[in-house]
């Protein structure tokens, strides 16, 4: 099976990246600079090696003497626990179609397994390098689960390869919409019901006989078209207005401005990732109280900085938002 999916890398090596970074005049790219002065505390190019190191386990020998029959409801519990087991907050299967993979890339497998891995959300209101250390580790967090979610399932029997950051096959969206880990939102982000979109994931392709999950649908969509959160908090204005979309085999998808948008994530030195944290359905569903509170003072403090503006990205927050008592502590 053929990929179908257009698709950027989102990296360092992203052409658009590296026509902005031309066009500016630039050497290199900020948020990937080595010399970055939030280097000494986080180096995210490092980060980003580890999750290639697991690339070479992808995939390997079928084990072909063991076998657990062939039972989808067998079959895809076994995994589903094994998933959650490893690390990971939610598990869902699907058939495996051209659209889920990117156009570079080739699979004779069938089906494929979306394994999702939550983010701390209470980081956002620790500061840009909080988050983009919690996202970044989260992210060698979905290598190894689906590296080692494929090499059980080889075990059981069946061939598995799995993918993530440090391989890139696979379209994240429309697997997951498939699987069932939530519907697409307004920032272009799956929305899970009790994560909102703060996870990452990971994915393994396999002739495991599973049963498929069905798209869950829960208002996501209804709600994104009257709420303008994520639009006027969005500091290079990426997100569009809810009239500006696109059907694609029958969802709805709202164009994302990704020129607009690496101005904030990959020319600046701090990590953006405002839209996911200020998105109501961080708390919209589950109702934790915890969740709740911490999106209300991460949104008191978004108004104080003044929205769209730059200034929330700074560690020093002090110096912009004055001091006050944590509603947390």
């Amino acid at each position: 099976m053929r990929g179908t999916s257009k698709y950027r890398l989102g990296g360092p090596d992203d052409p658009l990246v590296i026509r902005i970074m031309k066009r500016k005049g630039l050497s290199e790219i900020p948020f990937y600079r080595k010399d970055s002065p939030k280097s000494e505390k986080f180096d995210v190019n490092a980060v980003m090696q580890r999750w290639k190191l697991y690339t070479p386990r992808r995939d390997g020998a079928v084990d072909a003497k063991r076998r657990e029959g062939d039972d989808p409801s067998h079959i895809s519990a076994l995994i589903k626990a094994k998933a959650l087991a490893l690390g990971g907050s939610d598990v869902g299967f699907a058939a495996l179609t051209p659209i889920m993979i990117n156009v570079d890339s080739e699979f004779s497998l069938r089906s494929i397994v979306s394994v999702i891995i939550a983010e701390d959300y209470g980081k956002v209101l620790q500061g840009a390098l909080a988050i983009e250390k919690e996202a970044f580790e989260v992210y060698v967090e979905c290598a190894r689960v689906s590296t080692e979610l494929a090499a059980y399932i080889r075990d059981l029997g069946f061939p598995a390869i799995a993918d993530h950051n440090g391989t890139g096959d696979i379209q994240a969206i429309p697997a997951l919409y498939a699987c069932g880990m939530g519907e697409l939102g307004k920032h272009g982000s799956l929305i899970h019901p009790e994560f909102g979109a703060g996870y990452r994931p990971g994915f393994v392709i396999t002739d495991a006989p599973v049963t498929a999950d069905a798209p869950n649908i829960f208002g996501v969509q209804r709600t994104c078209e009257n709420c303008r959160i994520c639009e006027q908090n969005c500091p290079p204005a990426a997100i569009r207005s809810s009239d500006d979309f696109i059907v694609t085999e029958g969802v709805k998808r709202w164009r994302v401005d990704t020129a607009a948008c690496y101005e904030a994530s990959r020319f600046r030195d701090e990590y953006c990732h405002i839209c996911v944290d200020v998105c109501p359905y961080n708390h919209k569903v589950n109702r934790d109280p915890d969740r709740t509170a911490i999106f209300k003072a991460f949104m008191k403090k978004r108004k104080k900085a003044g929205y769209r503006t730059p200034a929330w990205f700074i560690e020093d927050e002090e110096s912009v938002l004055g001091t006050e008592p944590n509603i947390l502590d």
